[in-house]
């Protein structure tokens, strides 16, 4: 005779494997990453649940995986498009970790937007032609990073638009561009005067970099014994190595504040300077000290590109830092142009009360060269046209998202949500196409080429790569 069982024993035990089931599933849901190929369903349904007034409404434009920082995350980018018309003063920016949670974000958004009445006069090949004659791209230099691994750096010129911020009134058809660094000499502010007279020698000992260091530095008092070393690549990578670090180190209290810099060994020219350390007041210098401190200062610390350097924007900040809080400086930025190619910046702080250059930051694209090669820039503009799609969009003028906190600290606003009535205007903007975007063209010999090899490609073999 079969025994019965137990029905309640029964259920209690299949109640037991359903819930070690569910937990055992719970924990591998929890230890599973998400993949770089499912981020977008997560910041979809992130958007849908936090901001369902932008359901339907963005368009996915980029999104890749952080690895430079641990521990690593995901960053999507998304654009406004209304009727498959984009909208670039609205988007939705997202930083997502390995288990799907949102980190970061910057969403600007306006709830209620009047869009304009007027039919487009000005078709889309009428706004490729005025591009044409309108644009002003201009030469610079890049490094591909199999070409330029050595201590020489050369460089390729390149022709590019470093701004896409073009547009054309779809009704009028007024062209407007943004204004950018690589502005011509002419249009500029102040240019320094001829080169410093005194050539450094390259520094190639210890003893030559701390010499060459201490005459630009800010050495704090009571530091310690500098350290210096030497090594192979810079802050600048498109600066030629090896450089000389040069660092104090001034004990306060539990920790310790820091002044360094960088020395080019082949030139002596100064690539970075940093000084954390509080300074002792001098005097408070004005905006025109500033501006001739600073030109003495680089014609001293780059005497072989201060020739080149123009004064491009002049502003006055507080400064941030904690162990100098409640200070305030002027930061300068001086671009370096030369028969119309961009060799770019170099931005330098001087300190109000004292007078002291307390940062350097040589952002100079390699080492300015004595000729400049002659470029069919007609060819090279019907060439980079191409590159480029011609599409309507809806246009406003970009938002001051930067707010002062009470303790003087700026920082952006995350979330900008408007509910006032803006009033976008249609136009033709510039967008480069999806194929160009790992190639560079070559100005010199007028070839597009891979930005990491160097390799030339044609124009066939790119527009067949999807």
């Amino acid at each position: 005779m079969k025994k019965r069982r137990n029905t309640s024993l029964v259920l209690a035990g299949l109640f037991t494997l359903l819930l070690a089931s569910n937990v055992a599933l719970a924990e591998k849901v929890e230890s599973s990453e998400v993949r770089l190929d499912q981020v977008q369903e997560y910041a979809t349904q992130y958007i849908e649940n936090e901001y369902p007034f932008a359901k339907d409404q963005f368009v996915l434009v980029d999104y890749q995986e952080n690895t430079f920082v641990k521990p690593h995350f995901y960053y999507i980018r998304y654009l406004r498009a209304i009727d498959g018309i984009r909208y670039p003063a609205n988007y939705i920016n997202l930083d997502i970790d390995t288990s799907g949670k949102v980190i970061n974000k910057q969403i600007i958004w306006d709830k209620n937007v009047q869009l304009p009445e007027s039919e487009p006069v000005i078709s889309v090949e009428e706004a490729r032609a005025k591009f044409a004659e309108h644009l002003a791209p201009t030469f610079t230099r890049v490094f591909p990073d199999k070409l330029n691994r050595g201590q020489t750096k050369t460089g390729i010129y390149q022709y590019v638009l470093l701004s896409d911020n073009w547009r054309v009134d779809a009704v009028t058809g007024k062209v407007d561009g943004s204004g950018s660094m690589n502005q011509p000499a002419q249009e500029q502010k102040t240019k320094l005067p001829a080169t410093y007279k005194e050539v450094v020698q390259p520094v190639d000992s210890e003893e030559k970099a701390l010499k060459r260091a201490t005459e630009l530095a800010v050495i704090p008092t009571n530091a310690q014994y500098p350290l210096i070393y030497q090594v192979a690549d810079g802050f600048n990578y498109n600066l030629s190595g090896p450089f000389w670090q040069v660092i104090w180190r001034k004990p306060m209290g539990t920790y310790y504040c820091s002044s360094s810099a960088e020395i080019q060994q082949s030139t002596g020219d100064l690539t970075s300077l940093f000084n954390e350390c509080s300074l002792e007041g001098k005097h408070r210098i004005g905006e025109e000290e500033a501006k001739q401190k600073t030109a003495d200062y680089l014609r001293k610390s780059l005497p072989q590109a201060a020739s080149a350097l123009t004064l491009y924007s002049i502003h006055e900040h507080s400064v941030t830092l904690p162990s100098r809080m409640g200070e305030s400086a002027y930061t300068l930025t001086y671009t370096a142009n030369l028969s119309r190619v961009y060799f770019g910046y170099v931005t330098i702080s001087i300190d109000i009360q004292s007078g002291e250059v307390t940062e350097v930051n040589n952002s100079l694209h390699g080492t300015l060269p004595a000729d400049i090669p002659q470029f069919d820039e007609p060819k090279l503009k019907s060439m980079l046209m191409k590159a480029y799609d011609v599409i309507p969009a809806y246009y406003t003028p970009p938002l001051n998202l930067v707010n002062k906190t009470e303790d003087g600290i700026i920082q952006t606003n995350p979330v900008t949500i408007t509910g006032d009535p803006v009033k976008p205007v249609l136009v033709y903007t510039l967008v480069r196409k999806a194929n160009y975007n790992y190639y560079i063209l070559d100005a010199k010999d007028a070839v597009w080429r891979h930005f990491s090899t160097g390799e030339a490609v044609t124009e066939d073999q790119i527009e067949s790569r999807k």
